[in-house]
């Protein structure tokens, strides 16, 4: 399965990454075929992020699917959060700039089977658009 992150998604995201503050919120996109496609973010604070009835009216809200998490520049892995049936089935996806100015990202899907575990996604894809149209 891969990751896409879209530009709108990707521009919040950087822009988030780069603050240097630790910032969490929800994935909103699509799924379709082999790809979710990530087309907004949405942040929250933990004790929301993790409230169903934040999770369900944030969906509606937003006609967008809730594809998962983003956990951006915190020191603390906070996958385990997630364990709970809300989020099987979920991305979580952590991102941070490295000491060059890169931006790293990581993602994994939550599942279960008789217990919670991450997998890794095999590849996270990110759109570019806005990068090339800048560098004409």
């Amino acid at each position: 399965m891969d990751l896409i992150i879209l530009d709108e998604a990707r521009k919040e995201l950087e822009l988030r990454i780069r603050s240097g503050f630790p910032s969490q919120g929800y994935l909103l996109g699509r799924k379709t075929g082999p790809g979710w496609f990530v087309q907004k973010i949405f942040c929250l604070p933990w004790k929301e992020l993790l409230d169903p009835e934040t999770f369900f009216r944030v969906e509606e809200n937003q006609a967008l699917e809730v594809l998962g998490v983003f956990n951006l520049n915190s020191r603390v892995n906070s996958r385990e959060k997630l364990y709970r049936p809300l989020f099987a089935g979920k991305v979580f996806l952590q991102a941070k700039v490295e000491s060059r100015g890169q931006l790293k990202f990581r993602a994994s899907l939550i599942d279960f089977e008789g217990k919670f575990r991450s997998h890794p996604l095999s590849r996270i894809i990110i759109d570019l658009e806005g990068i090339h149209d800048r560098e004409k």
